[in-house]
């Protein structure tokens, strides 16, 4: 892993001469990735500047290189984490436990108790997810239900989460419904004299594509149309990319030992 810091941006061609320099001085054959630290400052400003009102937890199964999440540490990053290792591998950059969120959604006994010793200040559970996929999360007749479930073992639930799908920024139409179907379960809770709810998890599935901007816009405008800032100050809005973050920044760098010309046709 070879790290490339910047101001300004990396046109195609600069950055192969870049991959060829570490070629030349190492005398490199083997395949090595090179992490554009400035892309990924860039990749946050252009987060906080379309969606400003949402704090970015990122997925580090998505892709836990150190040296990449290192950079997200210096950036303020927060964290998605679904395993032992992940949490350990996050803690050891000296992030503290309140940065940290457990969403696996499938737990173990131990793994509760793991992330209770080491401090991530909250979990999610699979019961609270909309809308909801066929393996974890609830259905729209099964909320209620729930909601009693939990203030029955005197379990405190403070929000809710839905992750739309891995193409879901590009559905711009299904934050409106996930997010006016999360305002519902908000609203039971409060007909159920359960203490106010104040976190809303969008989930993951953003690409840093052009279509980014125009799927923010959807979650900006659903957010204003179903939880006003005037009504509910204090909700916290949260989100789970990794490919957001992951997806620009590396480029890989590798030899061709071989290639076939057949007719119009190259193969490497």
């Amino acid at each position: 892993m070879v790290t490339r810091k910047r101001v300004a941006a990396l046109s195609k061609e600069e950055l192969i001469v870049f991959i060829q320099s570490i070629i030349v001085a190492k005398q490199q054959d083997e395949a090595f990735y090179v992490l554009d630290s400035g892309l990924v400052m860039d990749l946050f400003c252009t987060w906080t500047c379309n969606l400003p009102m949402v704090q970015p937890f990122y997925a580090i199964k998505c892709n836990p290189n150190l040296s990449f999440i290192r950079e997200m540490v210096e950036l303020g990053s927060i964290f998605y984490c679904s395993s032992f290792a992940e949490i350990e591998a996050v803690l050891s950059l000296g992030v503290s436990p309140d940065r940290i969120i457990l969403a696996n959604p499938c737990k173990v006994e131990s793994q509760i108790k793991y992330a209770y010793s080491v401090g991530p200040s909250r979990l999610e559970t699979s019961g609270a997810k909309f809308p909801f996929g066929a393996k974890f999360g609830a259905l729209s007749e099964e909320v209620v239900p729930l909601l009693q479930a939990t203030q029955a073992t005197n379990l405190n639930i403070v929000g809710v989460s839905f992750h739309i799908s891995c193409s879901g920024a590009i559905h711009f139409h299904a934050f409106d419904g996930a997010i006016a179907t999360t305002k519902i379960v908000f609203e039971q809770a409060a007909q159920l004299c359960m203490p106010k709810m104040h976190i809303l998890n969008i989930g993951g599935g953003f690409s840093a594509g052009p279509q980014f901007t125009k799927g923010a816009s959807a979650v900006k405008n659903a957010l204003q149309k179903y939880f006003p800032n005037d009504s509910n100050s204090n909700l916290t809005v949260i989100a789970e990319p990794g490919r957001f973050f992951a997806e620009l920044p590396f480029t890989l760098g590798t030899s061709i030992i071989g290639k076939r010309v057949w007719h119009q046709y190259k193969e490497y």
